[in-house]
Protein backbone atom coordinates (compact mmCIF):
# COMPACT_ATOMS: atom_id res chain seq x y z
CA UNK A 1 0.00 0.00 0.00
CA UNK A 2 2.85 2.43 0.83
CA UNK A 3 3.97 2.70 -2.80
CA UNK A 4 0.52 3.98 -3.83
CA UNK A 5 0.53 6.60 -1.09
CA UNK A 6 4.03 7.71 -2.11
CA UNK A 7 2.93 8.08 -5.76
CA UNK A 8 -0.21 9.96 -4.72
CA UNK A 9 1.77 12.57 -2.79
CA UNK A 10 4.43 12.81 -5.47
CA UNK A 11 1.66 13.74 -7.92
CA UNK A 12 0.38 16.37 -5.48
CA UNK A 13 3.89 17.82 -5.26
CA UNK A 14 4.69 17.56 -8.98
CA UNK A 15 3.40 21.01 -10.00
CA UNK A 16 6.21 22.54 -7.94
CA UNK A 17 8.97 20.42 -9.49
CA UNK A 18 10.57 22.05 -12.53
CA UNK A 19 10.78 19.95 -15.73
CA UNK A 20 8.86 17.19 -13.96
CA UNK A 21 8.18 14.16 -16.13
CA UNK A 22 7.63 10.43 -15.69
CA UNK A 23 10.28 8.48 -17.61
CA UNK A 24 8.79 5.03 -17.12
CA UNK A 25 7.04 2.99 -14.44
CA UNK A 26 8.22 4.21 -11.03
CA UNK A 27 10.89 6.54 -12.40
CA UNK A 28 10.37 10.32 -12.37
CA UNK A 29 12.82 13.06 -13.34
CA UNK A 30 12.95 16.81 -12.60
CA UNK A 31 15.34 19.61 -11.63
CA UNK A 32 16.68 19.11 -8.13
CA UNK A 33 14.82 21.51 -5.79
CA UNK A 34 17.54 21.10 -3.16
CA UNK A 35 20.64 22.21 -5.08
CA UNK A 36 18.83 23.97 -7.93
CA UNK A 37 20.57 21.71 -10.45
CA UNK A 38 22.68 23.38 -13.17
CA UNK A 39 22.88 27.17 -12.94
CA UNK A 40 24.17 27.40 -16.52
CA UNK A 41 21.68 25.12 -18.27
CA UNK A 42 18.02 25.51 -17.39
CA UNK A 43 17.22 22.27 -19.24
CA UNK A 44 19.38 20.12 -16.96
CA UNK A 45 17.30 17.82 -14.77
CA UNK A 46 19.24 15.43 -12.55
CA UNK A 47 16.82 14.78 -9.70
CA UNK A 48 15.15 11.35 -9.73
CA UNK A 49 12.43 9.59 -7.77
CA UNK A 50 12.73 5.83 -8.12
CA UNK A 51 11.23 2.73 -6.58
CA UNK A 52 13.09 0.36 -4.28
CA UNK A 53 11.02 -2.57 -3.02
CA UNK A 54 7.75 -1.02 -1.80
CA UNK A 55 8.83 2.60 -1.31
CA UNK A 56 10.01 5.61 -3.30
CA UNK A 57 13.39 7.25 -2.87
CA UNK A 58 14.94 10.51 -4.07
CA UNK A 59 18.41 10.82 -5.62
CA UNK A 60 20.15 13.80 -7.24
CA UNK A 61 23.00 13.04 -9.63
CA UNK A 62 24.26 16.61 -9.33
CA UNK A 63 24.58 17.27 -5.58
CA UNK A 64 24.51 13.60 -4.53
CA UNK A 65 21.62 13.96 -2.05
CA UNK A 66 19.79 10.71 -1.40
CA UNK A 67 16.82 10.27 0.94
CA UNK A 68 13.47 8.56 1.41
CA UNK A 69 10.47 10.11 -0.31
CA UNK A 70 9.08 10.91 3.15
CA UNK A 71 12.10 13.03 4.04
CA UNK A 72 12.15 14.61 0.57
CA UNK A 73 8.51 15.64 0.94
CA UNK A 74 9.12 16.90 4.48
CA UNK A 75 11.90 19.21 3.26
CA UNK A 76 9.72 20.73 0.53
CA UNK A 77 6.29 20.93 2.18
CA UNK A 78 5.76 20.33 5.90
CA UNK A 79 1.96 20.60 5.65
CA UNK A 80 1.71 18.07 2.84
CA UNK A 81 4.14 15.82 4.70
CA UNK A 82 1.87 15.88 7.78
CA UNK A 83 -1.06 14.72 5.63
CA UNK A 84 1.16 12.04 4.12
CA UNK A 85 2.20 10.72 7.55
CA UNK A 86 -1.41 10.69 8.71
CA UNK A 87 -2.51 8.71 5.65
CA UNK A 88 0.23 6.15 6.17
CA UNK A 89 -0.79 5.95 9.82
CA UNK A 90 -4.40 5.26 8.86
CA UNK A 91 -3.34 2.38 6.62
CA UNK A 92 -1.39 0.81 9.48
CA UNK A 93 2.02 1.86 8.19
CA UNK A 94 3.38 3.37 11.38
CA UNK A 95 5.61 2.47 14.28
CA UNK A 96 3.12 -0.17 15.48
CA UNK A 97 3.02 -2.01 12.15
CA UNK A 98 5.56 -4.07 10.24
CA UNK A 99 6.54 -1.07 8.15
CA UNK A 100 9.83 0.53 9.08
CA UNK A 101 11.24 3.73 7.65
CA UNK A 102 14.52 2.76 5.96
CA UNK A 103 17.51 4.07 7.87
CA UNK A 104 20.53 5.38 6.06
CA UNK A 105 23.78 4.65 7.79
CA UNK A 106 26.51 7.08 6.86
CA UNK A 107 30.01 6.14 7.92
CA UNK A 108 33.32 7.73 7.15
CA UNK A 109 34.99 5.48 4.55
CA UNK A 110 37.83 3.43 5.96
CA UNK A 111 40.69 2.90 3.57
CA UNK A 112 43.32 0.28 4.22
CA UNK A 113 46.80 0.99 3.02
CA UNK A 114 48.24 -1.60 0.66
CA UNK A 115 51.92 -1.90 -0.10
CA UNK A 116 52.59 -2.86 -3.71
CA UNK A 117 56.15 -1.52 -3.49
CA UNK A 118 55.44 0.79 -6.41
CA UNK A 119 54.24 4.41 -6.18
CA UNK A 120 50.57 5.37 -6.10
CA UNK A 121 49.57 7.79 -8.87
CA UNK A 122 48.33 10.34 -6.33
CA UNK A 123 51.88 10.56 -4.94
CA UNK A 124 53.60 11.15 -8.29
CA UNK A 125 54.79 14.61 -9.32
CA UNK A 126 52.17 16.51 -11.30
CA UNK A 127 54.35 16.52 -14.43
CA UNK A 128 55.02 12.76 -14.29
CA UNK A 129 53.98 11.13 -17.59
CA UNK A 130 51.83 8.48 -15.86
CA UNK A 131 49.96 11.09 -13.84
CA UNK A 132 49.56 13.19 -16.99
CA UNK A 133 48.01 10.19 -18.76
CA UNK A 134 45.54 9.60 -15.91
CA UNK A 135 44.65 13.30 -15.97
CA UNK A 136 44.10 13.14 -19.75
CA UNK A 137 41.40 10.48 -19.20
CA UNK A 138 39.43 12.92 -16.99
CA UNK A 139 39.67 10.58 -14.01
CA UNK A 140 38.67 12.40 -10.82
CA UNK A 141 41.44 13.22 -8.34
CA UNK A 142 39.79 11.19 -5.57
CA UNK A 143 40.19 8.06 -7.74
CA UNK A 144 43.97 8.45 -8.16
CA UNK A 145 44.46 6.47 -4.94
CA UNK A 146 43.28 3.32 -6.74
CA UNK A 147 45.97 3.57 -9.44
CA UNK A 148 49.71 2.84 -9.35
CA UNK A 149 52.77 3.14 -11.57
CA UNK A 150 55.46 0.58 -12.44
CA UNK A 151 58.54 1.84 -14.27
CA UNK A 152 59.33 -1.76 -15.22
CA UNK A 153 56.10 -3.80 -15.22
CA UNK A 154 57.90 -7.09 -15.92
CA UNK A 155 60.23 -6.59 -12.97
CA UNK A 156 57.32 -5.73 -10.68
CA UNK A 157 55.34 -8.84 -11.73
CA UNK A 158 58.40 -11.02 -11.11
CA UNK A 159 58.67 -9.55 -7.59
CA UNK A 160 55.26 -11.06 -6.81
CA UNK A 161 56.72 -14.58 -7.15
CA UNK A 162 53.75 -16.00 -9.05
CA UNK A 163 53.41 -19.61 -10.15
CA UNK A 164 52.47 -18.55 -13.69
CA UNK A 165 55.08 -17.14 -16.03
CA UNK A 166 53.94 -14.18 -18.13
CA UNK A 167 55.67 -13.23 -21.37
CA UNK A 168 56.47 -9.60 -20.66
CA UNK A 169 59.08 -7.24 -22.07
CA UNK A 170 61.86 -5.48 -20.20
CA UNK A 171 61.71 -1.80 -19.22
CA UNK A 172 57.99 -1.48 -19.95
CA UNK A 173 56.42 1.39 -17.94
CA UNK A 174 52.73 0.82 -17.22
CA UNK A 175 49.83 2.23 -15.27
CA UNK A 176 49.02 -0.49 -12.72
CA UNK A 177 45.41 -1.10 -11.74
CA UNK A 178 45.31 -3.45 -8.71
CA UNK A 179 42.33 -5.77 -8.18
CA UNK A 180 41.70 -6.05 -4.43
CA UNK A 181 39.25 -8.23 -2.53
CA UNK A 182 37.05 -7.04 0.36
CA UNK A 183 40.00 -7.36 2.74
CA UNK A 184 42.30 -5.38 0.44
CA UNK A 185 44.32 -8.43 -0.58
CA UNK A 186 45.82 -8.25 -4.07
CA UNK A 187 44.07 -10.83 -6.28
CA UNK A 188 45.01 -9.58 -9.76
CA UNK A 189 46.45 -6.55 -11.53
CA UNK A 190 46.12 -4.93 -14.91
CA UNK A 191 48.94 -3.03 -16.57
CA UNK A 192 48.08 -0.35 -19.13
CA UNK A 193 50.91 0.49 -21.54
CA UNK A 194 52.14 4.08 -21.44
CA UNK A 195 54.10 3.77 -24.66
CA UNK A 196 52.50 4.39 -28.03
CA UNK A 197 52.57 1.46 -30.43
CA UNK A 198 52.72 -1.24 -27.77
CA UNK A 199 51.45 -4.61 -29.04
CA UNK A 200 49.80 -5.27 -25.68
CA UNK A 201 47.93 -2.20 -24.47
CA UNK A 202 46.53 -4.11 -21.49
CA UNK A 203 48.06 -7.04 -19.63
CA UNK A 204 46.12 -8.69 -16.80
CA UNK A 205 47.85 -11.00 -14.36
CA UNK A 206 46.28 -13.22 -11.68
CA UNK A 207 47.87 -13.22 -8.25
CA UNK A 208 45.38 -15.61 -6.61
CA UNK A 209 44.25 -18.33 -9.00
CA UNK A 210 40.93 -19.14 -7.32
CA UNK A 211 39.91 -15.54 -6.69
CA UNK A 212 37.46 -13.77 -9.06
CA UNK A 213 39.19 -11.53 -11.60
CA UNK A 214 36.97 -8.59 -10.68
CA UNK A 215 38.06 -4.99 -10.13
CA UNK A 216 36.44 -2.89 -7.40
CA UNK A 217 35.47 -5.50 -4.79
CA UNK A 218 37.23 -3.46 -2.08
CA UNK A 219 34.88 -0.49 -2.61
CA UNK A 220 31.75 -2.41 -3.65
CA UNK A 221 28.56 -2.00 -1.60
CA UNK A 222 26.42 -5.08 -2.26
CA UNK A 223 23.38 -3.40 -0.67
CA UNK A 224 23.20 -0.80 -3.45
CA UNK A 225 22.48 -1.16 -7.15
CA UNK A 226 25.67 -2.56 -8.65
CA UNK A 227 26.80 -1.67 -12.16
CA UNK A 228 28.99 -4.25 -13.89
CA UNK A 229 31.16 -2.79 -16.64
CA UNK A 230 33.86 -4.26 -18.84
CA UNK A 231 36.98 -2.25 -17.97
CA UNK A 232 38.42 -1.02 -14.65
CA UNK A 233 38.97 2.54 -15.91
CA UNK A 234 35.34 2.77 -17.06
CA UNK A 235 34.23 1.64 -13.60
CA UNK A 236 35.85 4.72 -12.05
CA UNK A 237 33.14 6.88 -13.65
CA UNK A 238 30.09 4.85 -12.55
CA UNK A 239 28.64 4.82 -9.03
CA UNK A 240 29.11 1.55 -7.11
CA UNK A 241 30.48 -0.35 -10.09
CA UNK A 242 32.81 -3.28 -10.57
CA UNK A 243 34.65 -4.43 -13.69
CA UNK A 244 34.68 -8.02 -14.91
CA UNK A 245 37.85 -7.47 -16.98
CA UNK A 246 37.17 -10.56 -19.08
CA UNK A 247 36.02 -12.72 -16.17
CA UNK A 248 33.11 -15.13 -16.69
CA UNK A 249 30.24 -14.03 -14.46
CA UNK A 250 28.62 -17.48 -14.46
CA UNK A 251 31.35 -18.72 -12.13
CA UNK A 252 30.49 -16.08 -9.52
CA UNK A 253 26.68 -15.79 -9.61
CA UNK A 254 26.41 -16.50 -5.87
CA UNK A 255 28.24 -13.25 -5.19
CA UNK A 256 25.35 -11.30 -6.71
CA UNK A 257 22.28 -13.38 -5.85
CA UNK A 258 20.99 -10.83 -3.30
CA UNK A 259 22.13 -7.73 -5.19
CA UNK A 260 20.37 -5.53 -7.74
CA UNK A 261 22.81 -5.64 -10.68
CA UNK A 262 22.90 -3.86 -14.02
CA UNK A 263 25.23 -4.90 -16.84
CA UNK A 264 26.91 -2.26 -18.99
CA UNK A 265 28.78 -3.39 -22.11
CA UNK A 266 30.84 -1.30 -24.50
CA UNK A 267 28.91 0.49 -27.23
CA UNK A 268 29.98 -1.85 -30.04
CA UNK A 269 26.99 -3.19 -31.94
CA UNK A 270 29.23 -4.79 -34.61
CA UNK A 271 31.15 -6.82 -32.03
CA UNK A 272 29.62 -10.31 -32.21
CA UNK A 273 31.15 -11.39 -28.91
CA UNK A 274 29.60 -8.44 -27.05
CA UNK A 275 26.20 -9.01 -28.68
CA UNK A 276 26.37 -12.69 -27.69
CA UNK A 277 27.07 -11.73 -24.06
CA UNK A 278 24.22 -9.20 -24.08
CA UNK A 279 21.84 -11.85 -25.45
CA UNK A 280 22.82 -14.24 -22.67
CA UNK A 281 22.43 -11.60 -19.94
CA UNK A 282 18.94 -10.70 -21.21
CA UNK A 283 17.99 -14.40 -21.41
CA UNK A 284 19.04 -14.77 -17.76
CA UNK A 285 16.69 -11.86 -16.92
CA UNK A 286 19.36 -9.47 -15.68
CA UNK A 287 19.02 -5.72 -16.13
CA UNK A 288 21.16 -4.27 -18.90
CA UNK A 289 22.04 -0.87 -20.36
CA UNK A 290 21.48 -0.59 -24.10
CA UNK A 291 23.04 2.57 -25.46
CA UNK A 292 20.74 4.91 -27.43
CA UNK A 293 21.48 5.71 -31.10
CA UNK A 294 22.72 9.24 -30.44
CA UNK A 295 25.59 7.93 -28.31
CA UNK A 296 28.39 7.02 -30.72
CA UNK A 297 31.33 6.74 -28.33
CA UNK A 298 32.72 3.23 -27.87
CA UNK A 299 33.06 3.16 -24.10
CA UNK A 300 32.26 5.08 -20.94
CA UNK A 301 35.61 6.86 -20.74
CA UNK A 302 35.17 8.20 -24.29
CA UNK A 303 31.71 9.44 -23.31
CA UNK A 304 33.18 11.25 -20.30
CA UNK A 305 35.81 12.86 -22.53
CA UNK A 306 32.99 14.18 -24.73
CA UNK A 307 31.14 15.67 -21.73
CA UNK A 308 28.27 13.17 -21.80
CA UNK A 309 26.30 12.74 -18.56
CA UNK A 310 26.91 9.00 -18.34
CA UNK A 311 24.86 8.32 -15.19
CA UNK A 312 21.91 10.11 -16.76
CA UNK A 313 22.17 7.97 -19.92
CA UNK A 314 22.46 4.80 -17.81
CA UNK A 315 19.45 5.74 -15.67
CA UNK A 316 17.25 6.24 -18.73
CA UNK A 317 18.42 3.26 -20.78
CA UNK A 318 18.34 0.32 -18.37
CA UNK A 319 16.06 -2.48 -19.51
CA UNK A 320 15.04 -6.03 -18.61
CA UNK A 321 13.05 -8.91 -20.10
CA UNK A 322 11.04 -8.40 -23.29
CA UNK A 323 11.79 -4.67 -23.40
CA UNK A 324 15.52 -5.43 -23.30
CA UNK A 325 15.13 -7.94 -26.15
CA UNK A 326 13.33 -5.35 -28.28
CA UNK A 327 15.88 -2.64 -27.51
CA UNK A 328 18.76 -4.99 -28.36
CA UNK A 329 17.21 -5.70 -31.77
CA UNK A 330 17.01 -1.94 -32.40
CA UNK A 331 20.59 -1.52 -31.13
CA UNK A 332 21.93 -4.02 -33.68
CA UNK A 333 20.34 -2.26 -36.69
Amino acid sequence: MSIYIDVKYLNLLSSRLLLYKQKRDYLWNFRCPICGDSQKKSTKARGYIHRKENDLFYKCHNCGVGKTFSNFLKELDMRLHSEYIMERYKTGENKFSNYKEPKFKFETPKFKKIDLEIPCVKDLEDDHFCKQYVKSRNIELNKYKYLYFAQDFKKWVESLNLDTNYELIEDDPRLVIPFLDKDYNLIAAQGRSLRGGSKLRYVTIKVKENAPKIFGLNTWDENKTTYIVEGPIDSLFVENSIAMAGADLSAYTKMFENTDIVFIYDNEKRNKEIIKKMDRIIADNYKIVIWPKHVTEKDINDMILNNIDVMNIIEHNTYQGLTAKTKLLEFKL
